[in-house]
C-alpha cells in the first residue's frame, strides 16, 4: 500500500484494523440454521442480474436488530466479511447516517473459494429501522444494491412466519415485541455477465452467501435474546 493509498484507508467506528479475528484457514461457511433457514425468492429482473429478497423473523426486538446490521464491528456476526478496507462516516444527526464502506467478502462453494471486493453507500435511519445501500463505485461489479427492513413482531405472530405485515406502527410499539421481522433485499449484476452455464453457478453462489449472512444474523440474535432472558 503506497501513501496514497494509506490515507485514504479511513476506518471509522472499525476495531482492529478492520481485519477479522478468523484467519481463511479457520473459517468455513455456515453448516447448520439455528432456526429454518430463511425462505430466499431469486429473480432475474430485466437488467439485473439476480435479485434475491427474503422475509423472515428472529428472536430480537427491532432496536437490537437494528444494532447488530449497522456495527462498524459486525464482521464479528457475518462471518464471509474478511475485512473492512474502507468506512468513513458522511453525515450523522443521530438519527440518520451516511456512510461509505468498502468491505472484502469471502466465499466458498464445493471446492471453490475466492473473495470479493465490494463499496457502497449506505443510509441509516434508526427511527424506520431502515437500511439502503448502493454502489459507491464500479469494479466487480456493475450492480450492488438493497435494502434492509426491520419490524416488530407480535406475540400473536410467532405461530406464523408468514403473518401479515404490522400496518399501524403505533400499535406495534406499543404492543409487546416478541422478536422482529426482518425484510431483506438486494439487486446483483457482475461487471461481466458469465455465460451460460456459468450464469447458474454464479447465482447458486450468490444465493449461498446470502443464506449463510442471513443465518449469522439469527444465530447472534438467538444468543443475544438468551442473554437477555436466560429462562426462555
Amino acid at each position: 500500500m503506497d501513501r496514497g493509498e494509506e490515507a485514504a484507508k479511513v476506518l471509522d467506528g472499525v476495531d482492529g484494523g478492520g481485519q477479522t479475528e478468523l484467519e481463511d484457514e479457520a473459517w468455513q461457511p455456515t453448516a447448520e440454521f439455528v432456526h429454518e433457514p430463511p425462505v430466499l425468492e431469486v429473480t432475474q429482473p430485466k437488467g439485473s442480474f439476480c435479485q434475491i429478497d427474503a422475509r423472515f423473523s428472529v428472536a430480537l426486538p427491532p432496536e437490537g436488530v437494528y444494532n447488530i446490521i449497522t456495527d462498524p464491528n459486525n464482521r464479528r456476526v457475518f462471518k464471509n466479511i474478511k475485512e473492512v478496507v474502507f468506512r468513513k462516516v458522511l453525515e450523522d444527526d443521530g438519527n440518520r447516517q451516511l456512510v461509505e464502506v468498502e468491505q472484502l467478502g469471502r466465499w466458498r462453494f464445493l471446492m471453490l473459494s475466492g473473495t470479493f471486493s465490494s463499496r457502497v453507500i449506505v443510509e441509516q435511519n434508526r427511527d424506520e429501522k431502515l437500511m439502503l445501500f448502493d454502489l459507491a463505485q464500479q469494479g466487480m461489479m456493475k450492480k450492488f444494491s438493497g435494502s434492509w427492513k426491520i419490524e416488530p413482531m407480535l406475540t400473536s405472530q410467532m405461530s406464523s412466519s408468514t403473518a401479515p405485515r404490522e400496518s399501524n406502527a403505533a400499535a406495534a410499539t406499543a404492543a409487546a415485541a416478541a422478536g422482529s421481522w426482518v425484510n431483506f433485499q438486494q439487486v446483483i449484476e457482475p461487471a461481466i455477465i458469465p455465460p451460460w452455464p456459468l450464469n447458474g453457478y454464479v447465482r447458486g453462489v450468490t444465493e449461498r452467501i446470502i443464506r449463510e449472512m442471513l443465518a449469522d444474523l439469527q444465530r447472534e440474535c438467538l444468543r443475544l435474546s438468551l442473554q437477555t432472558n436466560p429462562s426462555s
